[in-house]
This record gives structure tokens, sequence and C-alpha cells, in this order.
């Protein structure tokens, strides 16, 4: 009897709630109604009820892409899913057909959005200029309860072929994720030999079940939420869950080069080729080893770094190197260009070469995607030159340089490519290559520090900065702004100053003679640089790294894998008068983890009415990476070095006052 008391007093209610969503799209009220019987996940801000995607190619290199996306607010901080964002770059290359949104809010009142009050934002700036694009809508009166939805269609002609990639996770559950793939036939249109590949990747361990009909559709059910506030992680391109999609169309040369590496190498070969032109540096009298520093010194002081996509085609293919001259700027394939061009009036061959840096790592092993994200270039040597940066292949031995890093001597490689593999595009073959450790630039930070301190607490001293590379981004800002680029990274982000406190800089050496680390002179004042707390005095901590963040909530399971890319070391000598007699609460400690080694000491020696106190301070940042499978390992690792290290420096920045 009560069971049929319940089932009377219920349906009701599902009925309302099914009349309510049927306001909505047909498709979208489906997806609403599906969930009356279900309570939504625990925690969550919103809930993704439906997020499906189409993907059809139509020939020609054009795909047709339609999204459609159901979310329900559950909270205050959910509202921000009113945004419905589409990206990619403008032109021809996206165009949205159509773009609409409904937001049914739970008093039963409907807002609609169609294409006419979507927002295109052109990513545009100081130092960039490009077709890079972002479309989308944002629905107004979004409250905690409303029923969000949203559908559009895209017209994609990818300058590259017709490939997509599609992300999985995001920062809500999904109760249904949906891709499909087809080809769309025209009464013209014959795509009988185009052939559909769709690759999952990354999706172990955070999905285990996979409702798949090969090269048409994938389907996911009750996917968790992306961790929140985890730090230390690798990057997530990397970890987290993707499908690629490939069309082959035999008609279309841009299709065909994602069939192997070798014949996206031999693409890239002979694209970068074709925009070889002559010679725009002062060569004259330029050859051999001594002709390539020549070469590399010049680029350095003639060019700037820019990203510059006027066209949708520009993210792909470099300018001529002649235009790139007259210009003096470019981007990494306009300056790859130029190196080609002017190495060749030196006697060396050139080539583009595939990288990736600050982003996911591409392997041989995997199957060919645009995933690169850098270029640059492989001369090929007849005999050594003898510098760290040579590599050896079955095609021949070639020297490999960043003709976009300009604080890297000629022979090295920068801190990015450590670590990293790289694909040469020569003679029509792609030759993988790992960057050895030996070709990367050591990052080195090098600080003296001699002053004196008041009864005060007032610290002045003199900072000579040693910085071999741009370990502290001080020699590129030298490059870009002189002394006023040096003095306002100092005070901004790098020396622990209150507003009192002042910097004036002394002396700055020319931030292009790569054969020697770069030297800044600075005379700063700190009003409590050197504070009395109690029955102690607390020395500011210039050249003292802090100790590394929180990556984990506490009694949170572990879900990321744990990993620290820093790597690098910092030296640190201090010599300060200081007044009355004091005592350093830690004269001597080492330590190492597996993230840090470090090693310190402190001495004071009493003259007169004041001490004389000596710092020497060294550490070197270590890789390290654990895995899926050792995260809680990692995760407690990182911890007990943070608390160890934190430790460290609250002692050792404490000097114990004598009578």
């Amino acid at each position: 009897m009560l069971r049929r008391l319940l089932l009377l007093f219920f349906i009701p209610l599902v009925l309302k709630a099914q009349m309510f969503s049927a306001r909505l799209p047909e498709w979208a009220a489906a997806a609403s109604q599906s969930v009356l019987a279900e309570k939504a996940p625990e925690g969550a801000d919103a809930w993704v009820l439906l997020d499906r995607t189409e993907i059809a190619y139509v020939g020609a290199g054009e795909i047709r892409q339609r999204r459609f996306r159901v979310v329900q607010v559950l909270t205050e901080r959910g509202t921000n899913q009113a945004a419905f964002l589409l990206q990619g770059l403008g032109g021809k290359a996206s165009q949205v057909k159509k773009l609409r949104a409904w937001n049914l809010r739970p008093d039963g009142e409907m807002v609609k959005l169609d294409r006419s009050d979507a927002v295109t934002i052109h990513d545009a700036g100081s130092a960039e200029f490009s077709t890079d694009t972002v479309t989308g809508v944002a629905l107004d009166r979004v409250v905690v309860g409303s029923l969000l939805a949203f559908e559009s269609l895209e017209a994609i002609q990818n300058p590259i072929g017709p490939i997509a990639g599609e992300r999985i996770l995001e920062a809500n559950p999904v109760r249904r994720w949906e891709l499909a793939v087809a080809k769309k036939e025209g009464w013209f249109t014959d795509l009988k030999a185009v052939g559909v590949l769709m690759e999952k990747h990354h999706f172990r361990p955070w999905i285990e079940q996979v409702d798949e009909v090969a090269g048409q559709r994938i389907t996911l059910s009750n996917l968790p939420a992306l961790p929140k506030d985890e730090g230390g992680h690798p990057d997530l391109g990397e970890i987290l869950p993707m499908v690629r999609v490939r069309f082959f169309d035999p008609d279309l040369p841009v299709s065909r080069m994602w069939g192997s590496w070798d014949t996206l190498a031999a693409w890239e070969e002979e694209t970068f080729g074709g925009k070889r032109a002559p010679a725009t540096a002062p060569s004259r009298g330029w050859a051999g080893l001594t002709g390539l520093r020549s070469l590399h010194a010049w680029m350095g002081e003639t060019f700037t770094y820019r990203q510059v996509y006027l066209t949708p085609e520009r993210g792909w293919v470099p300018e001529r190197a002649d235009q790139v001259g007259r210009k003096r700027y470019g981007d990494c394939k306009d300056l790859t260009c130029v190196l080609i061009s002017e190495a060749k009036a030196l006697g060396y061959a050139g080539y583009p070469v595939l990288a990736t840096i600050g982003g996911p790592r591409v392997a041989p092993d995997t199957s060919p995607f645009p995933f690169f994200n850098h270029v640059i270039t492989a001369l090929k040597l007849e005999t050594s030159l003898g510098l760290p940066a040579e590599v050896e292949t079955p095609g021949g031995r070639f020297l490999l340089v960043d003709p976009t890093d300009f604080f890297t001597p000629l022979g090295l490689l920068g801190t990015a490519h450590r670590g990293r593999q790289v694909m040469i595009c020569a003679d029509g073959v792609a030759r993988w290559v790992s960057i050895p450790d030996s070709a990367v630039q050591p990052s080195r930070l090098e600080l003296e520090v001699e002053g004196s301190a008041s009864r005060e607490g007032k610290l002045t001293a003199t900072l000579r900065i040693r910085e071999t590379g741009d370990a502290w981004g001080l020699r590129s800002m030298a490059k870009a702004r002189g002394a006023k680029g040096v003095h306002d990274r100092l005070v901004e982000d790098l020396l622990d100053l209150p507003p009192t406190g002042a910097v004036v800089v002394q002396a700055v050496e020319n931030p292009l003679e790569l054969d020697k680390p770069f030297e800044v002179t600075v005379k700063v004042d700190h009003p409590q640089g050197f504070r009395l707390n109690g029955g102690e005095r607390e020395l500011v901590g210039w050249g003292i790294p802090w100790p590394p963040k929180l990556i984990q909530k506490v009694g949170v399971p572990r879900r990321y894998p744990v990993q620290s890319g820093a790597f690098g070391e910092q030296v640190l000598r201090v010599r300060l008068r200081v007044p009355g007699a004091v005592q350093p609460v830690l004269p001597a400690r080492s330590g190492e983890t597996p993230f840090r080694a470090f090693t310190w000491e402190a001495t004071s020696e009493r003259e007169g009415a004041e001490s004389v106190v000596s710092l020497r301070f060294d550490i070197r940042w270590k890789p390290a990476t654990y895995g899926f499978e050792a995260r809680e390992e990692g995760l407690g690792a990182w911890k007990k070095d943070r608390s160890s290290y934190k430790a460290f420096r609250e002692e050792a920045l404490g000097f114990k006052v004598l009578p």
C-alpha cells in the first residue's frame, strides 16, 4: 500500500519535470528527461548531461562539425557554464554556420540566443598577431537549477588537412559523452575511397568502459570530473584521454601527409624549401664555424620573435626568408626559414626540425598528428664542428640550432628542449633524435650580496647577479627593454621588497654576449631586510628560493601523476656587516630529496661593535616523475620535500641576538 502511495506521489513530479524540460529542443529535452530519476554527482558544481560531437567529411578537405551540449547548473559556481566557446583559426579555416543556446530557468522562464548574439574574439596583442579566434555565446540570467543547452555547426577547412582531436574529461562530471564520425556524400561527391581513422589515447586509467563502433562512433557514460587543485603533474596532453580523428582522402595532398611520419617530413621539407630566398645577412667573408657564429649573432641582434598569423595558413607555412629579413621579425617557422637560407650561403644545407616545448611530448611510436608546437633547424655537417648539439643519424650528422633562442650560444639548445625528441625533416625521411643532456645549456644563477644593516633593520646591499642563459629572465628583459626592464623584473617578480624598498640598477652588460654569464649589478634598500623579531633577527631571503607550493588538498586521494620538471642550479654568497653580536641559528646543513639537493653554511665574526655575517648556499633541482601507479608515493615525497625545505629556510634566515 505504501509503495502504491509513493508511486502515485512520484508520477506527477516526473510528469511535471518532463513537461518543464520539453520546452527545450527535442535532443536537449531527451537528455534532461533521462536523468529525472538519478541523483546528481556529489560535490559537482554542474552536471553535463550530454556532450555530443558529430564530425563529417564532405570532401575537398572540408569538415562539418556539429556540437550538442546540455548542462544542469547545481551551484552558484556552476553558473560559469553559461559560456559556450568554439576555438579555431579564422578566415576560411573555421566558420561558424550556426550557434544557438537556451537557458531554461527553474521559474519556467526561457532565455534564447542565436548566431546573431555570438561574439568572436580575435587573439591579438603587442607581441602576437593572429587569426586565432574564439567564437561563443554567454547566456543571461543563469541561476542554480537552470538547464542550459547549446547547439553549433562549424565548417572547417584546416590548412593541414581534415583532422580533428576531441578531449573528453572536463571540470564537471559528464553523464554521456558521444563522438560520431562519418563521410557525407552529395550528388557530385564520391567519398568511397576516403578512409576514416579514430584513435583513442590515454584512456587508462581514466576510462574503463567504452561503447565503440570502430571508425564510426564512441559513447562513454558517467565520466568523473577532472581533479581540482592538483598541481605538480605532467602536461595534461600527455595523460588525459582524447580521441584523434583523421580522414584519408587520396585526392588531397595534405590529407595523405598524415599517413606516416615520412610523408609529413617530406611535406615540411618541401614547404620550407619553397620559401628559401637570397641571403639578407651581411655575410661577406663569413665561412666555416666562425661564419656560423657570426650568422647566429647577427640573427640575435637583428630579429624579434613574434607570432604573425595574418592568414590561417600562416599557422603552418613560413614566410619567404627575404620578406622576414625586411620586416626583422617572425615566428619559429620564419626564423628557421631565414637560418636555412643564410646557412646555404655559407655552404651548409639546412632542414626544418619539428619539436615540442612546453607541451605534450611527441614520439615516433605514435601515429602522426599535429601536436608539434615548435620548429628549429638542422644543419647538415660533413665533419664534426665539435659542438654539443650535434646529433648522428643514419642520414648523416646534423647540428641542431633553435633560431628563436637568442640567449643560448650556437652549439647548445635552451632548457625547454631537455629530455625531448625532435624530428629532422631531411631527404624525404623523418629522422627522430633524442636531445642529449650535454646539448642543453645549463641553467645557473649566481648571486653575490655585500652590504650592511642598521639597528632599525634597514638593509643596504649591492647585488651582483650572474645569469647563465636566461635563468631569471634578466637577459631577455635587458634585450627587450634595457636597464628599465631589468629593474622592473627584479622589483615585480624576483626580489622580496615592500613598497618602500628601492632598487637602483648600476650596471648591465650586453645580453647578447653569449660566451659568458650575463651580469647585472644593482643597489638594493630594504627597510626591514634584517628585522628584529623577539630575540632574533630575520634576514630577507634573497637568493634562497621559496618552498614549493602545495599540490594536493589534505585528505583527497591523488589522481594525477606527480612530476617535477625543474632543473638547474643557484648559488648564493653573502657578506653583511650588522650591528651588535649575532649568531646564525643554523650554522650548517645539507639535504637531498628526489626533487633537490642543497648545502648551507653560515658564520658570524665579531668586529668591534659589529658582526660580519657570511653565508654560502648552493641548490640544485632535479627532475622527478611518479606515474599513475606511484602517484601516492610521489605525493608523499613532495610533501616531505616541502616540509623539510620550508623548515630549513625558516631556520637559515634566523640569527640569535647575543648580549
